[in-house]
């Protein structure tokens, strides 16, 4: 047990040399609850969050303690022995467990700590995949779990010393754009934003100078998340993985447009059925964002009508062999899919436009884009990109990036 308390001090005293940035997720995450999950793709902050709570609750003095379920100590001892001595012996009320999924039978030792050790608190990371309900250990009803997602366009500007931004609402950023565009006049806005959606949405990417050492970095996690995230979770065989990396790359590298499953089956040579699956794992594991018609139904939820990367920096790290306005197009309409699905906002795919959000018609565009085929709807909007300031239903692109 000392060994672990060490390795948590050693942690702690490497992390508080390095910058933080308390994001409005955090408190968010904070709550009663006997255990609790956070969840989300690799580099989204879900350490930092453990580490940061960890030390709020007291691990200095060791009233909480912060481990890894990837920690060889963990090879010979059980996560439920330890807890057990924590209990019995300590003044620890609280667990903070990263990379949960790591650790074999988590499911179960989980149910057994929260039915024989109430009083003490758990806090675990996880992959976005990991399924509560999966075999006969359902943990749904025991543990609140989180969802955490990279940096937004605000968070970005806070954390690299612009000033407190407040969270802006979606009806407001579409009918009152100028009036939120003159209260936030921020310098260099559009430069920062350029910045934003090259690398600026992973936290971990503070660590690195250049920007070939971040989008290696990157690609390294995206390796991680298809050979050992989807690998272990799912049981496939490398064979497989390789397929599921093939199809991340080719969504990555296309130009932005319709592409299904079938499409994708088809040009990939693979049945419809496994390539579903697949881009399911992909879906699941933060690596690409989905599309569907605005219908219900059984069919639509099983065949999206468009897939986008999960993320703009996942474009620009893939260097795509793309031409200019594909690529500018593609960066565009994943930002703002991003940014709108990630605060659980219904967005659905538009014959009219390229978006449906709530009952407003989206339409993306760069700053020559025009009203023109939108002038027969009144709830229709052009969201514009290298704009500063907008004109009646011409919205900043960058202020979508406001919404959490």
């Amino acid at each position: 047990m000392r060994q672990l308390f060490e390795t948590q001090r050693v942690i702690i005293e490497q992390f508080e040399k390095r910058p933080f940035y308390q994001r409005d997720q955090f408190n968010e995450i904070i709550d009663n609850k006997n255990i609790t999950g956070i969840v989300g793709s690799r580099g989204v902050g879900k350490t930092t969050f453990l580490l940061w709570y960890a030390i709020k609750c007291g691990a200095k003095e060791r009233q909480a303690l912060y481990v890894s379920a990837d920690n060889i100590f963990f090879l010979e001892n059980k996560l439920l022995d330890v807890v057990a001595h924590l209990y019995n012996q300590t003044q620890v009320k609280i667990v903070l467990i990263d990379e949960i999924h790591k650790y074999p039978n988590w499911r179960a030792e989980l149910k057994n700590i929260s039915d024989t050790y109430p009083s003490i608190q758990v806090y675990f990371s996880g992959s976005s995949m990991i399924d509560l309900v999966q075999g006969k250990y359902d943990l749904s009803r025991r543990v609140t779990l989180h969802s955490l997602t990279g940096f937004s366009f605000r968070e970005y500007l806070e954390f690299i010393d612009e000033g407190k931004i407040r969270i802006m609402n979606f009806d407001d950023i579409l009918l009152r754009h100028s009036q939120l565009t003159s209260d936030y006049q921020i310098p260099k806005i559009l430069m920062h934003f350029k910045e934003y959606l090259k690398c600026g949405y992973y936290p971990f990417f503070e660590g690195y100078k250049k920007d070939y050492e971040k989008f290696q970095s990157l690609e390294n996690a995206i390796q991680m998340t298809i050979y050992e995230d989807i690998g272990t979770l799912h049981s496939l065989k490398t064979s497989s993985l390789r397929v599921i990396e093939q199809l991340y790359k080719f969504i990555i590298s296309s130009s932005p447009g319709e592409m299904s499953a079938f499409k994708l089956a088809k040009t990939l040579g693979k049945d419809f059925d496994t390539i579903s699956s697949y881009l399911r794992y992909l879906q699941e594991a933060g690596l690409v964002r989905f599309i569907y018609p605005g219908k219900t139904g059984k069919a639509q939820l099983k065949n999206p009508i468009k897939i986008y990367p999960d993320n703009t920096n996942l474009i620009h790290a893939a260097i795509v062999p793309l031409l200019d306005d594909q690529e500018r197009g593609k960066i565009r309409e994943t930002f703002v899919v991003n940014q709108i699905q990630s605060v659980k906002i219904p967005l659905f795919y538009s014959e009219y436009g390229d978006f449906k959000v709530k009952d407003f018609i989206i339409e993306v565009g760069g700053r020559g884009k025009t009203t023109k085929q939108i002038q027969k709807s009144k709830d229709a909007y052009i969201i514009a990109d290298d704009i500063v300031e907008g004109s009646e239903r011409i919205i900043p692109m960058y202020l979508l990036g406001f919404l959490y």
